[in-house]
């Protein structure tokens, strides 16, 4: 079988609470990384894509809000590239997904 996207698929194995500790260590890195703060977190099951991933709304300290739909897997394993996340409905490696809650380029020069 041929994935376009490898780590996207279904997450074999996971859990909800895993997601929740995968969270919080994403924000952290958010933050050591980024500089970006989040001032709230609210688990919204009702978008949750399923198949091992769950989703967490993310409230950022400059006004913006950012779904991430978590794998439920241990972290070490989502940063290794075996499982992506999604940021805002795209699929992306842990490091990337990070990149992708920084603020937009206003394309200005600015």
């Amino acid at each position: 079988m041929i994935s376009i996207n490898p780590g996207s698929g279904p997450v074999e194995e996971a859990t909800e609470q895993q997601a929740a500790e995968n969270i919080q260590a994403f924000i952290a890195d958010l933050a050591k990384e980024h500089g970006l703060a989040v001032a709230s977190i609210d688990r919204t099951p009702l978008a949750d894509y399923g198949e091992g991933r769950f989703a967490f709304a993310l409230g950022i300290t400059d006004g913006r809000r950012i779904e991430i739909q978590m794998p439920g897997v241990p972290v070490d394993r989502i940063r290794a590239g075996w499982a992506r996340l999604y940021v805002d409905g795209s699929s992306w490696y842990w490091d990337f997904a990070l990149r992708q809650c920084q603020v937009p380029d206003s394309g200005d020069g600015s």
